[in-house]
């Protein structure tokens, strides 16, 4: 307050002082109160303190620039992603998924674990071949090549045995991979087709928010999430990052429904829908819709804090809020075995060197940072002693605050499962190296920090 207030004193002297300068006076003070706006409006909202202090960072550093920037990729919209699953209230994680973003504990009949991109695209389109009545598929990436000839092949197949088939993708992750010729192909074949927030300058675009989801869901009765996208380099049918390492998981049952309903509730902006209640086994299903709905980023807090043996991540970026990274050190301190696994040959280099940023913090306290040495992690998930998060989440603020996301929490023989993954990329590792932390360095990383929140 007393910089502001010093601002205002001087502009106001001199203005008396020297009438010459009223003009450039007049200038200044359009440019602060443009700045001052956007900066009350930015810690009015609600938010993690740290995207908070990213952005005020950017619209202090462009006075106008920032500002606009801020407004373009902010600007309020009418809340999208609302799911409503009215169910009988619940008590410990999956009460607070019921509270945070409307879903609920569901049964299934059984769970397939998937741990190469290739496993899930086969087992994803055959069953979409075989759909009866309906198919529901949201990627942030579709991308033209094999496998989308493939898909192509499967809603024809789909929609000739009477399935109602919807397909919804990101307008950013899906912008230049795929063409219109080839969404008119999706719609001549029976597709009804979407695009989530096409890229454009305009303002109710809402340029920063993303749908990141991977679902699909047959006929009520299977669903699919994880980290894979439709595109070639998925299966490693092309190789542009070295061997691409992914994973998912298929649930059979009525909890595919609760998939089903996060699906629609973008499509249609909202749902709302019963429990589904059969089942031998017991998942909670869950998902992000920003600004609305967030519920991921606290349910790894919970998780990591009631670890007493072991946290083992997966994940292609590494860009964790303050309270993670508290969680983090505090476990690896207690006793905790908690393991990263990262890319060895990333496919984005600025996000690699966020992420090492945020390793090298973190080294000290114990929490181990590996790379996969054949290639790139791309694989999503977090385990918890006995509890595995699979979904389309990365361990980095975007996830967190500014993406569409899904994702199912399971335990028993999923669990051994995605453990013994986790074991086998572990051997294919080497720890993660770190070079001498020296000025420029250090600079480097008060930098990428500062930004990270954003990116």
């Amino acid at each position: 307050m007393a910089l502001i207030a010093a601002q205002i004193a001087a502009i106001i002297f001199l203005c008396f002082y020297l009438p010459s300068f009223l003009p450039l006076a007049a200038v200044v003070a359009l440019v602060w109160l443009l700045s001052a706006t956007s900066a009350a409006v930015l810690f009015s909202r609600k938010g993690a303190a740290e995207v908070k202090c990213a952005w005020f960072v950017v619209i202090a550093a462009l006075p106008v620039a920032g500002a606009l920037i801020y407004m373009l990729a902010t600007v309020k919209k009418k809340p999208c992603g609302i799911l409503k699953v009215n169910a009988v209230a619940e008590s410990g994680l999956a009460g607070a998924a019921a509270s945070a973003c409307g879903t609920a504990a569901a049964g299934y009949d059984h769970a397939v674990y998937f741990k190469s991109g290739a496993e899930f695209l086969k087992r994803v389109l055959s069953e979409i071949e075989g759909a009866k009545d309906s198919v529901y598929i949201e990627f942030f990436i579709i991308s033209r090549g094999h496998i989308f000839s493939a898909l192509l092949s499967a809603v024809k197949r789909a929609t000739a045995n009477g399935a109602q088939v919807k397909i919804l993708i990101d307008g950013l992750g899906s912008a230049f991979k795929i063409k219109k010729r080839d969404l008119k192909a999706l719609k001549d074949a029976g597709a009804d087709v979407r695009v989530f927030r096409r890229i454009t300058p305009l303002p109710h675009a809402k340029l920063n928010i993303r749908d990141h989801r991977k679902i699909v869901a047959v006929d009520g009765k299977v669903a699919f999430t994880g980290g894979v996208n439709l595109a070639d380099e998925y299966a490693n049918i092309t190789s542009p990052h070295g061997h691409w390492k992914d994973n998912g998981v298929a649930i059979y049952g009525a909890a595919a429904k609760i998939f089903e309903g996060m699906f629609l509730s973008v499509w249609h902006g909202s749902y709302e829908m019963p429990a589904p209640e059969d089942g031998k086994y017991r998942c909670l299903p869950f998902y992000d819709s920003p600004p609305a709905k967030s519920f991921y980023e606290d349910a790894c807090v919970f998780a990591i804090n009631n670890a007493s043996q072991r946290v083992h991540i997966f994940t292609p970026y590494f860009c964790v809020s303050g309270k993670i990274s508290s969680a983090l050190q505090t476990a690896a301190r207690r006793g905790v075995d908690v393991k990263v696994i990262l890319p060895h040959i990333p496919d984005k280099k600025f996000a690699f060197a966020i992420t090492k940023t945020y390793a090298y913090e973190l080294s000290p306290y114990g929490v181990q940072f590996y790379e996969y040495t054949p290639g790139f992690m791309h694989a999503k998930s977090l385990i918890a002693d006995d509890k595995v998060f699979l979904g389309s989440y990365n361990f980095d603020y975007r996830s967190s605050h500014f993406n569409f996301e899904c994702g199912v929490m399971l335990d028993g023989a999923t669990v051994t499962e995605a453990e013994q993954d986790f074991e086998e990329c572990l051997a294919l590792s080497k720890p993660l190296e770190y070079k001498k932390n020296t000025l420029p360095r250090r600079f480097k990383r008060t930098l990428l920090t500062l930004v990270a929140p954003l990116i």
